[in-house]
């Protein structure tokens, strides 16, 4: 039986394109069932708790990710992990959405059926690649 939600071809890439956007259901579609998400304030799991995690309000400092560089192994196939290095971009929710700041981060992905099925946020860009398997020390 076929299901019903489309498979992504780029789950990463969507994952931070909705993200960016406020899409929740764009986001929400790229997402496992069991989906685990690491955030910088626990551990968060199920569909339902990534919704709330990602919905955000307007006004204050808000988030925009930018990628700049994406390292991937075994996707093709709709698991495998990837890790994308990103630069966070702070900027205040207003009119002018003046800069507040930025943050360069690594984001560690594990996929299952072309889903994201685990993100784990990391300041350190290099030990995140190298605990993903793509830097040998």
């Amino acid at each position: 039986m076929a299901s019903s939600t489309p498979i992504h071809k780029d789950p990463v890439r969507e994952f931070i394109r909705a993200f960016n956007d406020r899409d929740l259901d764009g986001f929400i579609a790229v997402l496992d069932p069991e989906v685990e998400l690491h955030s910088m304030k626990g551990l968060i799991k199920g569909i339902e708790g990534a919704r709330l995690w990602a919905t955000r309000t307007r006004g204050g400092v808000q988030q925009t990710i930018e990628l700049e560089q994406l390292y991937e192994e075994g996707t093709e196939g709709g698991g495998g992990r990837a890790v994308a290095l990103i630069t966070r971009r702070w900027h205040w929710d207003d009119d002018q959405g003046e800069f507040a700041g930025e943050d360069e981060m690594a984001w560690t992905f594990e996929l299952r059926d072309h889903r994201i099925r685990s993100w784990r946020p990391s300041e350190d860009r290099t030990e995140a690649l190298r605990l993903a398997g793509f830097l040998h020390r």
